[in-house]
């Protein structure tokens, strides 16, 4: 066949048509329809024997991360809305909680109501920098550009965020007596494993250890200090994912079939949240819709 005839087969533009409009079709439902098929999943308990205050206590957690707020927003906080902390025993929200400075004004709508214990946060990559089209796309490939050459000042966020009713943690941690509980929040992104152990020898001897963070990384540090579980985010659980395979990239330490739900390292379970969001400029989904979590712990 010549170039004319190729040229002038219908079949071919048949296919190439085809081929284009089952491109965008899956480029609207991953950027328009999925991000905004919210789910409120629940994940096998957790059972912790090692502590050892023989209370039998159970603790509810309602996991979010990664809400990534900026303005305008509504599905996403029409879904918080929804999500009564009256219902737990405490909220714990793992980083990127917002995108820029017009995101302040939704602090109060993260948490719906007042969890019995409280509510956690700590801060993520897109807290601290103010990413530009340059990071996210030259900067994949040289590490140079990844991230913007200042970080912002987050104390405005800190700010909102303890108005709300929510307690930032910074490589610090504490101790809720009525539950026996000792906390840990993990700064992005991260810290020394000295600091790590530092925080966790704090716990009185039979306390459940709780851990928070955004990037998983270094995990092996949440197992030496016998952290019994972790929160973290930033995956966004890969956010386009294909079966049978998993998610395309994690940003992570994590292997493809970890990027979200329970991941074991040791005797430390550790539990990575898809999110509620990504950066507007990549808000896209496919196979993998935003959630957040409701983690159930027996200790």
């Amino acid at each position: 066949m010549g170039l004319h005839e190729l040229f002038f087969n219908p079949w071919l533009w048949t296919v190439l048509g085809g081929g284009v409009l089952f491109v965008l079709a899956v480029y609207l439902y991953a950027a328009k329809v999925e991000t905004r098929k919210f789910r409120l999943e629940h994940v096998p308990t957790i059972n912790v024997p090692a502590t050892a205050d023989g209370a039998g206590r159970q603790l509810k957690v309602l996991h979010l991360s990664d809400l990534h707020l900026c303005a305008p927003e509504s599905h996403k906080l029409n879904f918080l809305k929804q999500l009564s902390a009256d219902d737990y025993d405490m909220v714990v929200v793992t980083g990127d909680i917002f995108e820029n400075e017009s995101g302040l004004q939704y602090a109060r709508q993260i948490v719906a109501g007042k969890p019995r214990l409280g509510a956690y946060a700590v801060l993520g990559n897109h807290d601290y920098y103010a990413y530009t089209w340059l990071n996210k796309t030259w900067g994949r490939l040289d590490r140079r550009y990844r991230h913007p050459k200042e970080k912002r000042d987050v104390q405005p966020f800190i700010d909102a965020l303890t108005e709300a009713g929510i307690t930032t943690l910074r490589n610090e941690a504490l101790l809720i007596e009525e539950a026996n509980l000792h906390l840990i929040g993990i700064d992005y992104p991260g810290t020394t494993k000295e600091k790590v152990l530092e925080l966790a020898k704090a716990a009185p001897g039979n306390a459940l250890v709780i851990a928070l963070l955004h990037l998983p990384r270094r995990l092996q540090s949440l197992v030496d200090a016998g952290i019994h579980v972790a929160f973290a985010g930033h995956t966004h659980g890969g956010q386009i994912r294909v079966p049978g395979i998993g998610a395309l990239i994690t940003d992570s330490e994590l292997p493809r079939q970890e990027a979200s739900g329970l991941v074991r390292r040791g005797e430390t379970v550790i539990h990575v949240s898809r999110g509620l969001s990504a950066d507007p400029k990549s808000n896209f989904r496919l196979f993998c819709p935003p959630a957040a979590t409701i983690i159930r712990i027996d200790y």
